[in-house]
């Protein structure tokens, strides 16, 4: 049995090593600027948004402003800005060099991706001791090298984008979820842990349902009481992030403002594009007029007449000063979204499917060449580089890649609701979690977290087909 723990330990810990090694080589080649001089080619968009915010965090702290107010619109995750915040606070680190065209200091980056590689592998560490109880070594062994080397998953301990921390909660959320306790605090502490997963991206915000189903389909005893402990602590999260956002703005809100019109820019707009045969200018210059008419009847303070030579909706929402009336009509974007959906459901339905495929191809090379093509080219946006040959070159990789995964993936999964029906439908709910909330947006960066889940069906799939062949006993 030590022999058995030492081989889980030496991987973990070899795997830790490699990601520390990329993460230097990634620092020493990238942290510098884009071919404009102040672009900063690992720090950009997304990325850029959270060390800028953490930013703002300290200098209204230095400012008097208390702790518990300081932040910004919260226009996308919260936790990842305050976590840079507590790391430059920390290591007395300046991250905007020149707040003239907000300009990333260079240096002093290296020490945050060793730390969330730690904590990702300590994750992997406190998950290996669960599974170990549940599956055969040669399975939990599997597990543990594919979610320590995995190419998809590895890349972004290396990198600064959302989802290094955000695995490492999924992980440690499984872990707790897998262990036999009836004591209060562990209940609480799946709450909270639900709570974080959703302060680090917002796709979380629902998953809480997964968790409290799963629960009241297979607790024996005290289940009401389970799911009460979890729902509340979870709840006191999402009040804390609330309740800071009435003291900063006056009102309380929860979800970030891009979750409030992403589906409506990414996606329902093309669908009334399409459904009405017109171009996007098209299309914005009614949706202007609808959106101004709702301003006119829900938010009669504004002055509805400015927002009428406006090129698109989203332009109105960049252009309405208060947050309060701007959080107001983000939502009615949404709403709007959702009515678009429901009036062409055709046209809904083939674009999801669509979106669904694409989702699915695996992107091993997505940090390489996002910190590369920004590097090497003139562009200045990261999407750019889907129009690239060179992205062209790895779809058959990343198709062939991907349909490997799956094909062990369906072998594990038959065999994983024969022998263990509890944990089978837990992955399976959590992985079509993720198919509703992100599926339709298309984006191959947004599937990175059902690979927590498809380590579960990929490892019994594969170490199945290994036993077929003779390969192991």
């Amino acid at each position: 049995m030590f022999k058995k723990i030492s081989i889980s330990i030496y991987i973990i810990l070899i795997a830790f090593i490699l990601s520390i090694i990329l993460s230097t080589i990634y620092i020493y080649t990238y942290d510098n600027y884009h071919l404009n001089g102040y672009s900063h080619i690992m720090l950009k968009e997304e990325t850029f948004a959270h060390w800028y915010y953490g930013s703002k965090i300290l200098q209204q702290i230095d400012n008097g402003i208390p702790v518990f107010v300081a932040g910004e619109e919260m226009f996308t995750k919260p936790l990842p800005q305050r976590l840079v915040a507590l790391y430059s606070h920390l290591i007395d680190f300046e991250i905007i060099e020149n707040w003239n065209n907000i300009k990333i200091s260079l240096g002093n980056k290296i020490l945050f991706l060793f730390f969330q590689s730690i904590i990702y592998y300590i994750s992997i560490l406190i998950f290996y001791l669960q599974i170990s109880k549940i599956f055969n070594n040669k399975t939990t062994l599997i597990i543990i090298i594919f979610l320590c080397i995995e190419p998809t998953i590895f890349q972004y301990h290396s990198s600064f984008w959302t989802e290094s921390f955000y695995l490492s909660l999924q992980l440690l959320l499984f872990s707790f979820m897998l262990e036999k306790n009836d004591n209060k605090k562990h209940y609480l502490l799946i709450g909270l842990l639900l709570g974080l997963l959703f302060a680090q991206r917002s796709a979380g915000i629902f998953y809480v349902i997964v968790v409290l189903l799963y629960y009241f389909f297979n607790s024996n005893n005290d289940k009401y009481k389970k799911i009460s402990l979890i729902f509340l602590s979870y709840m006191t999260i999402c009040v804390v992030i609330g309740v800071h956002n009435y003291k900063r703005a006056g009102i309380f809100y929860i979800m970030p403002l891009e979750g409030k019109y992403g589906m409506y820019k990414y996606f329902a707009k093309d669908i009334l594009a399409t459904s009405q045969n017109e171009t996007v200018d098209q299309i914005n210059k009614s949706e202007v007029k609808k959106a101004v008419k709702w301003i006119k009847n829900e938010l009669p303070k504004l002055d509805y007449n400015k927002y009428k030579s406006t090129n698109s909706p989203l332009e109105i929402g960049f252009a309405i000063q208060d947050e309060k009336f701007r959080v107001k009509y983000y939502g009615y974007l949404n709403k709007r979204s959702y009515e678009i959906l429901l009036n062409n459901p055709v046209i809904t339905v083939k674009k999801i499917i669509k979106g669904f495929l694409h989702f699915s191809v695996l992107n091993p090379f997505f940090i390489f060449y996002d910190y590369e093509y920004y590097k090497e080219y003139s562009s200045n946006e990261i999407g750019d580089f889907a129009y690239s040959d060179e992205h062209k070159k790895i779809i058959p990789i990343r198709i062939i890649y991907t349909l490997i995964i799956i094909f062990f993936t369906v072998v594990g999964s038959f065999i994983c609701l024969k022998k263990n029906p509890k944990i089978f439908y837990l992955v399976l709910m959590s992985i079509f979690y993720y198919y509703l909330i992100l599926g339709w947006y298309g984006k191959t960066r947004l599937f990175v977290p059902n690979l927590i889940y498809i380590s579960i069906f990929f490892s019994l799939g594969l170490e199945h087909s290994l036993r077929k062949i003779n390969l192991i006993k």
